[in-house]
């Protein structure tokens, strides 16, 4: 079952792959990072108080006593319900127009909720110890998601999953997105695929294709154009993507959705 989760090199992804380069280079579509709102303090009371923002983020997460488990009636689960409900919307109201219609979901954040891991860490991010957190299938299911991904499936829709996370983590990150009994089952139906972001000299043609500038720079591909490039070959395989998700603007920048929504997420920014 899980040999059927994997779309693997295609000839056929080439010609997208190309497609995709010179779209981004003709049409200066997502070359860079989406920009950032900033600016340079001139006093220390232009700024909030580092400790003073991790308490306010405790309280939108309804854990200020920072046990690790969001409040099921938190402002950051209403928020997040509220995306997914009107995802659901969307879906149900673009349901029959498409012969091959799909949804492409990041996870981290977006399908499931990394709080936990937020206050373990004190928004350290530390790749050991995330590491075990997402080989123990820790993470709890983003409010509202299951239901609207388990409609959207009962719609006709193919599921797909796209995650930064590397392919050593794929069959931890299915287990906590399904229900394999271990750690935390979020229940999502079966995805047509998940695609993990590989190590370089493994890119299939696509991605060496969309990201030849970074790979000969060598850098790996950066999350917009990996993400782009994935949801480009997806639709070279017919399928329309009428809804994509995620937490990040570099989840959804660079085209190749009808639609896109941003869920909520005050815990990091990945370019």
């Amino acid at each position: 079952m899980r040999d059927l989760m994997w779309l693997r090199r295609s000839r056929r992804a080439t010609f997208i792959a190309v497609m995709l380069v010179l779209s981004l280079v003709t049409a200066g579509v997502a070359i860079g990072a989406p920009s950032k709102t900033t600016y340079t303090p001139q006093k220390a009371d232009q700024i909030t108080n580092i400790d003073v923002l991790r308490m306010q983020i405790e309280n939108y997460y309804g854990d200020p006593g920072k046990t690790g488990v969001f409040g099921a009636n938190s402002n950051y689960a209403k928020e997040a319900s509220s995306v997914a409900a009107a995802g659901a919307r969307w879906l149900k109201a673009q349901a029959g127009k498409s012969s091959k219609p799909a949804i492409v979901l990041d996870v981290d954040d977006t399908t499931l909720t990394t709080w936990n891991y937020e206050i373990y860490s004190n928004w350290a991010y530390n790749p050991s110890t995330n590491g075990r957190y997402v080989n123990a299938q820790l993470f709890p299911a983003t409010p509202g998601m299951v239901a609207m991904v388990t409609k959207a499936a009962a719609e006709g829709y193919a599921i797909f999953f796209i995650t930064g996370r590397p392919t050593s983590q794929a069959d931890a990150t299915l287990g906590n997105l399904g229900t394999d009994g271990i750690g935390v089952d979020a229940g999502y139906p079966d995805p047509v695929a998940l695609f993990t972001k590989p190590a370089v000299v493994d890119y299939p043609d696509y991605l060496n294709t969309a990201c030849a500038v970074e790979i000969a720079a060598g850098h790996s591909c950066t999350t917009i154009h990996y993400k782009t490039a994935t949801r480009a070959y997806i639709e070279s395989m017919g399928y329309e993507i009428v809804a994509s998700f995620g937490d990040q603007y570099s989840d959804l920048t660079g085209g190749y959705a009808d639609r896109t929504f941003k869920m909520p997420n005050p815990n990091y920014y990945l370019p």
